[in-house]
Protein backbone atom coordinates (compact mmCIF):
# COMPACT_ATOMS: atom_id res chain seq x y z
CA UNK A 1 0.00 0.00 0.00
CA UNK A 2 1.53 3.26 -1.12
CA UNK A 3 1.36 6.31 1.08
CA UNK A 4 -0.45 9.29 -0.46
CA UNK A 5 1.70 12.36 -0.83
CA UNK A 6 0.24 15.68 0.30
CA UNK A 7 -0.79 17.96 -2.55
CA UNK A 8 1.76 20.71 -2.93
CA UNK A 9 0.22 24.16 -3.21
CA UNK A 10 1.96 26.82 -5.25
CA UNK A 11 3.28 29.99 -3.63
CA UNK A 12 0.62 32.03 -5.45
CA UNK A 13 -2.17 29.82 -4.08
CA UNK A 14 -0.81 30.14 -0.54
CA UNK A 15 -0.70 33.94 -0.87
CA UNK A 16 -4.29 33.91 -2.16
CA UNK A 17 -5.31 31.86 0.89
CA UNK A 18 -3.70 34.40 3.19
CA UNK A 19 -5.39 37.34 1.46
CA UNK A 20 -8.75 35.59 1.68
CA UNK A 21 -8.33 35.44 5.46
CA UNK A 22 -7.50 39.16 5.52
CA UNK A 23 -10.82 39.97 3.85
CA UNK A 24 -11.85 42.68 1.42
CA UNK A 25 -11.41 46.23 2.65
CA UNK A 26 -8.90 45.32 5.35
CA UNK A 27 -5.30 46.51 5.73
CA UNK A 28 -2.26 44.30 6.33
CA UNK A 29 1.49 44.87 6.44
CA UNK A 30 4.30 43.30 4.46
CA UNK A 31 5.51 41.62 7.65
CA UNK A 32 2.08 40.05 8.19
CA UNK A 33 2.14 38.81 4.59
CA UNK A 34 5.48 37.03 5.05
CA UNK A 35 4.39 35.64 8.41
CA UNK A 36 1.15 34.39 6.87
CA UNK A 37 2.94 32.35 4.20
CA UNK A 38 6.11 31.03 5.89
CA UNK A 39 8.67 29.61 3.52
CA UNK A 40 7.61 31.73 0.55
CA UNK A 41 10.65 33.92 -0.11
CA UNK A 42 9.00 36.23 -2.66
CA UNK A 43 5.52 36.49 -1.21
CA UNK A 44 5.19 40.14 -2.24
CA UNK A 45 5.96 39.25 -5.87
CA UNK A 46 3.42 36.40 -5.81
CA UNK A 47 0.90 38.87 -4.40
CA UNK A 48 1.53 41.22 -7.33
CA UNK A 49 1.00 38.29 -9.70
CA UNK A 50 -2.52 37.90 -8.32
CA UNK A 51 -3.44 41.30 -9.78
CA UNK A 52 -3.39 39.62 -13.18
CA UNK A 53 -6.21 37.41 -11.88
CA UNK A 54 -8.43 40.30 -10.87
CA UNK A 55 -7.23 40.80 -7.28
CA UNK A 56 -7.03 44.50 -6.43
CA UNK A 57 -4.41 45.18 -3.79
CA UNK A 58 -3.70 48.83 -3.01
CA UNK A 59 -0.49 50.28 -1.60
CA UNK A 60 0.65 53.76 -0.63
CA UNK A 61 1.14 54.69 -4.29
CA UNK A 62 -2.52 54.07 -5.13
CA UNK A 63 -3.99 55.06 -1.75
CA UNK A 64 -2.19 57.97 -0.04
CA UNK A 65 -3.66 57.00 3.34
CA UNK A 66 -1.58 53.81 3.45
CA UNK A 67 1.93 53.67 4.85
CA UNK A 68 4.83 52.36 2.69
CA UNK A 69 4.68 48.95 4.40
CA UNK A 70 0.88 48.64 4.27
CA UNK A 71 -1.51 47.12 1.73
CA UNK A 72 -5.28 46.96 1.43
CA UNK A 73 -7.19 44.10 -0.18
CA UNK A 74 -9.78 46.12 -2.09
CA UNK A 75 -11.26 43.27 -4.13
CA UNK A 76 -10.70 39.53 -4.47
CA UNK A 77 -10.27 38.10 -7.93
CA UNK A 78 -10.25 34.55 -9.23
CA UNK A 79 -10.12 32.28 -6.16
CA UNK A 80 -7.29 30.00 -7.20
CA UNK A 81 -7.08 28.97 -3.54
CA UNK A 82 -10.53 27.37 -4.00
CA UNK A 83 -9.62 25.71 -7.28
CA UNK A 84 -11.04 28.35 -9.63
CA UNK A 85 -9.26 28.66 -12.95
CA UNK A 86 -8.79 31.90 -14.90
CA UNK A 87 -10.50 32.50 -18.21
CA UNK A 88 -8.80 34.74 -20.72
CA UNK A 89 -11.84 37.00 -20.93
CA UNK A 90 -11.72 37.64 -17.20
CA UNK A 91 -8.10 38.69 -17.03
CA UNK A 92 -7.74 42.38 -16.28
CA UNK A 93 -5.86 44.27 -18.94
CA UNK A 94 -4.89 47.38 -16.98
CA UNK A 95 -1.23 47.29 -16.02
CA UNK A 96 0.01 48.65 -12.71
CA UNK A 97 1.72 51.53 -14.50
CA UNK A 98 -1.46 52.48 -16.36
CA UNK A 99 -3.45 52.23 -13.16
CA UNK A 100 -1.09 54.57 -11.31
CA UNK A 101 -1.17 56.96 -14.26
CA UNK A 102 -4.99 57.06 -14.17
CA UNK A 103 -5.02 57.64 -10.41
CA UNK A 104 -2.51 60.47 -10.69
CA UNK A 105 -4.47 62.08 -13.54
CA UNK A 106 -7.60 61.94 -11.38
CA UNK A 107 -5.56 63.31 -8.45
CA UNK A 108 -6.65 60.32 -6.34
CA UNK A 109 -10.27 61.49 -6.44
CA UNK A 110 -13.35 59.49 -7.49
CA UNK A 111 -14.38 60.94 -10.84
CA UNK A 112 -18.04 60.27 -10.05
CA UNK A 113 -18.65 61.56 -6.54
CA UNK A 114 -15.44 63.57 -5.93
CA UNK A 115 -14.46 61.70 -2.76
CA UNK A 116 -10.70 61.45 -2.24
CA UNK A 117 -8.95 58.14 -1.56
CA UNK A 118 -9.04 57.43 2.17
CA UNK A 119 -11.66 60.09 2.95
CA UNK A 120 -14.91 59.27 4.73
CA UNK A 121 -18.20 59.77 2.93
CA UNK A 122 -20.37 62.73 3.88
CA UNK A 123 -23.32 60.40 4.45
CA UNK A 124 -21.34 57.58 6.09
CA UNK A 125 -18.41 58.59 8.29
CA UNK A 126 -17.70 54.95 9.18
CA UNK A 127 -16.72 54.14 5.60
CA UNK A 128 -13.62 55.36 3.76
CA UNK A 129 -13.27 55.55 -0.01
CA UNK A 130 -11.02 53.13 -1.84
CA UNK A 131 -10.43 53.80 -5.53
CA UNK A 132 -10.81 51.42 -8.46
CA UNK A 133 -9.60 51.93 -12.03
CA UNK A 134 -11.81 50.37 -14.68
CA UNK A 135 -12.31 50.40 -18.44
CA UNK A 136 -14.97 52.76 -19.75
CA UNK A 137 -15.41 50.60 -22.85
CA UNK A 138 -14.35 46.96 -22.31
CA UNK A 139 -15.18 45.89 -25.87
CA UNK A 140 -12.59 44.13 -27.99
CA UNK A 141 -10.00 45.17 -28.95
CA UNK A 142 -9.26 46.28 -25.40
CA UNK A 143 -7.78 49.76 -25.08
CA UNK A 144 -5.99 50.90 -21.93
CA UNK A 145 -5.40 54.37 -23.30
CA UNK A 146 -5.93 56.97 -20.51
CA UNK A 147 -9.05 58.19 -22.32
CA UNK A 148 -10.61 54.73 -21.76
CA UNK A 149 -9.81 54.56 -18.04
CA UNK A 150 -12.00 55.89 -15.26
CA UNK A 151 -11.29 56.18 -11.54
CA UNK A 152 -14.17 55.55 -9.16
CA UNK A 153 -14.54 54.72 -5.48
CA UNK A 154 -15.87 51.28 -4.61
CA UNK A 155 -19.37 52.67 -3.90
CA UNK A 156 -19.74 54.47 -7.22
CA UNK A 157 -18.23 51.52 -9.07
CA UNK A 158 -20.94 49.32 -7.56
CA UNK A 159 -23.66 51.82 -8.53
CA UNK A 160 -24.36 52.91 -4.95
CA UNK A 161 -24.78 56.42 -3.58
CA UNK A 162 -25.13 55.87 0.15
CA UNK A 163 -28.17 54.31 1.79
CA UNK A 164 -28.49 52.05 -1.25
CA UNK A 165 -29.65 54.75 -3.66
CA UNK A 166 -29.17 53.90 -7.34
CA UNK A 167 -27.22 55.82 -9.95
CA UNK A 168 -29.04 58.92 -11.27
CA UNK A 169 -30.63 58.84 -14.71
CA UNK A 170 -29.65 61.11 -17.61
CA UNK A 171 -32.94 62.96 -17.24
CA UNK A 172 -32.39 63.62 -13.54
CA UNK A 173 -28.89 65.00 -14.08
CA UNK A 174 -30.01 67.20 -16.99
CA UNK A 175 -32.93 68.55 -14.93
CA UNK A 176 -30.67 69.40 -11.98
CA UNK A 177 -28.04 70.98 -14.27
CA UNK A 178 -30.47 73.25 -16.11
CA UNK A 179 -32.18 74.20 -12.83
CA UNK A 180 -29.03 75.72 -11.31
CA UNK A 181 -29.90 79.15 -9.97
CA UNK A 182 -27.30 81.27 -11.76
CA UNK A 183 -25.28 81.48 -14.95
CA UNK A 184 -22.06 81.40 -12.90
CA UNK A 185 -23.04 78.06 -11.39
CA UNK A 186 -23.82 76.65 -14.83
CA UNK A 187 -20.44 77.89 -16.10
CA UNK A 188 -18.67 76.29 -13.14
CA UNK A 189 -20.50 73.00 -13.74
CA UNK A 190 -19.51 73.11 -17.41
CA UNK A 191 -15.84 73.62 -16.44
CA UNK A 192 -16.07 70.63 -14.11
CA UNK A 193 -17.56 68.52 -16.88
CA UNK A 194 -14.72 69.54 -19.19
CA UNK A 195 -12.00 68.72 -16.66
CA UNK A 196 -13.69 65.54 -15.41
CA UNK A 197 -12.82 66.20 -11.78
CA UNK A 198 -13.76 68.60 -8.97
CA UNK A 199 -12.04 71.98 -8.73
CA UNK A 200 -9.52 72.23 -5.92
CA UNK A 201 -7.92 75.22 -4.28
CA UNK A 202 -4.39 75.46 -2.86
CA UNK A 203 -5.53 74.18 0.54
CA UNK A 204 -6.81 70.96 -1.04
CA UNK A 205 -3.52 70.52 -2.89
CA UNK A 206 -1.40 70.93 0.26
CA UNK A 207 -3.71 68.62 2.22
CA UNK A 208 -3.32 65.91 -0.46
CA UNK A 209 0.47 66.25 -0.20
CA UNK A 210 0.28 66.06 3.61
CA UNK A 211 -1.71 62.82 3.42
CA UNK A 212 1.14 61.19 1.52
CA UNK A 213 3.70 61.87 4.26
CA UNK A 214 4.63 59.30 6.88
CA UNK A 215 2.86 59.37 10.27
CA UNK A 216 5.69 61.16 12.11
CA UNK A 217 6.12 63.74 9.34
CA UNK A 218 2.37 64.45 9.31
CA UNK A 219 2.40 65.10 13.05
CA UNK A 220 5.48 67.34 12.69
CA UNK A 221 3.79 69.45 9.99
CA UNK A 222 0.60 69.71 12.08
CA UNK A 223 2.50 70.93 15.14
CA UNK A 224 4.47 73.51 13.15
CA UNK A 225 1.30 74.78 11.50
CA UNK A 226 -0.39 75.00 14.90
CA UNK A 227 2.54 77.10 16.13
CA UNK A 228 2.17 79.49 13.20
CA UNK A 229 -1.54 79.87 13.89
CA UNK A 230 -0.85 80.70 17.54
CA UNK A 231 1.73 83.32 16.53
CA UNK A 232 -0.68 84.92 14.07
CA UNK A 233 -3.40 85.12 16.73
Amino acid sequence: MTEERPVRRSSKVRVAEFLATVGEGNVFTKLQLFQGVPGVAQADRRMRDLRELGWQIDNYKTDPRLQPDEYRLTATGIRIDLGERPKESLRPRISGARRREALERADFVCQTCGTRAGETYADDEDQRATLIVHLIDPAQPISTDPSNLRVECHRCNAGIRGAGRALPTLGEVLTHATALSSRDKKRRLYRLMQSGRPERDEVDVVFAEWLRLGRDDRVDVMLKLAGLLIEED
